[in-house]
Formats: structure tokens, sequence, C-alpha cells
């Protein structure tokens, strides 16, 4: 598996192992008798990699927010020195937002960045950005990433992205491999078949913005 696939892969894995209530929601539904541990800042975020050939490592770092399955957002940061663009981020939020409107990206009080909608899939709409350190040293002293879009009704659809944690697992070798996140992943079938779905959608988009060419942009509908 390249590591372009690898890492669009991996966003399926990650945001399965990321429900509303953190990583150990699904421990706790599996084993009611045990007396659950108490949750740190660093479960808001899972991180997983792989070495290259170059002998780094490739790395995403997502956090999905759901409720009762249901998708709500989601943000992921890719960190692969075997690409031009090492650092890239991704955002999502659900369908039924106003595309022209793209999608507000804000660093507590910091100043916003609206970020146009790359796609849409059956599931969310996304939103990418290349980034670089200073972006990422942002992420690492801030409290929250709000992402804002507008529903049908021009109203804010407004996510929160819970950035404790972040500067721990960003900057810890601690990681899980693609392998051990799959297999975590295992048995969540409607959701993950959801993810899935999306993953696929953002590897080919991905596929199209390496080659140097764009797609077309979606329709203005497409969201709704």
């Amino acid at each position: 598996m390249t590591i372009k696939k690898w890492v669009f892969a991996g966003i399926t894995a990650a945001a399965l192992l990321l429900p509303a209530g953190g990583a150990l929601a699904q421990e706790a539904e599996e084993a009611p008798a045990a007396q659950p541990r108490e949750r740190s800042p660093e479960d808001n975020w899972l991180k997983v990699c792989e070495p290259l050939e170059s002998g780094e490592k490739a790395c995403i770092m997502r956090q999905v927010i759901l409720n009762n399955n249901q998708f709500l957002g989601s943000f992921l940061i890719r960190d692969d020195p075997g690409q031009e663009s090492r650092l890239l981020a991704v955002a999502a939020v659900p369908l039924g937002v106003l595309l022209p409107f793209g999608l507000t990206w804000q660093i507590d009080g910091g100043q916003p960045v609206r970020v146009p909608f790359m796609l849409c899939d059956p599931q969310s709409c996304s939103t990418q950005l290349v980034i670089n350190e200073a972006y990422i040293n942002s992420l690492k002293r801030g409290a929250e990433l709000t992402l804002t879009a507008k529903n049908r009704q021009n109203q804010d659809l407004v996510v929160n992205i819970n950035l404790a944690g972040f500067t721990s697992v960003y900057e810890s070798e601690n990681a899980l491999t693609m392998d051990q996140a799959n297999e975590q992943a295992t048995g969540t079938s409607a959701l993950e078949q959801m993810l899935q779905d999306r993953a696929e959608e953002l590897r080919r988009q991905m596929g199209v913005e390496e080659g140097g060419e764009e797609e077309p942009p979606g329709d203005e509908n497409a969201g709704q």
C-alpha cells in the first residue's frame, strides 16, 4: 500500500476509535463491570504512524465528534515527510451546509480563515488546507479550534475541536500502527462503511491534488 493510500485509509480507523465520549467509550460498553480509568486530554486524539522507506515516519492525528454514532464533525492532521506538502489539515462537517460560504477555521480568538469546500460525499462536506509549523504551533498553544459553516437557513453550524492533549500526542513517539488501528476498528459496521466511503473520496481527491489537476467545483446544492 502506498503512503498516500495508507494515510486516507487511516482516516477510517482513527475516526472509529474516537466516539463522542472519547476513546474509552467503546471499552466501557464492552466491559461495564470494569472501573474505567479517568479520561485524559490525550484521549481527545488518536495518532497512527507508519514507517517510510527513508526511515522517517508518516503520521495522522484525528479527532472526530460523534453523537449517538451520528457524525458531527472532524479534524485531521497529516504529517508526511514523503510528500511535497508535508503538513496537511482536513476538516469536515455534515451535509446540509451552504457551499459558497465555505468552512471557517478559528483557533481561540485568532484570525479566522475561510477555507472552501473541496468535496461532498453522501455523509459530509470536507475542506483541506496546506499548513506549516507556525499553524501547528498555534494548535499547540490553543484551547479550541472552531469550525463554522452555514446551514440551509443561513444559520451558523458550529463544531468545536478540543485542542487539549494536542501537543503531547503530536510530539509523542507513541502511536498505533495502521494494522493495530484496523484491528481496533473492527465491528462498527454502519459507521465503518460511512467513514470508508469518506476515506475513498478523500483518497481520490488527494490523487487529483498531487497530480496537479483540479476537479470542477461542486454544485451549490451538493451540500444541501
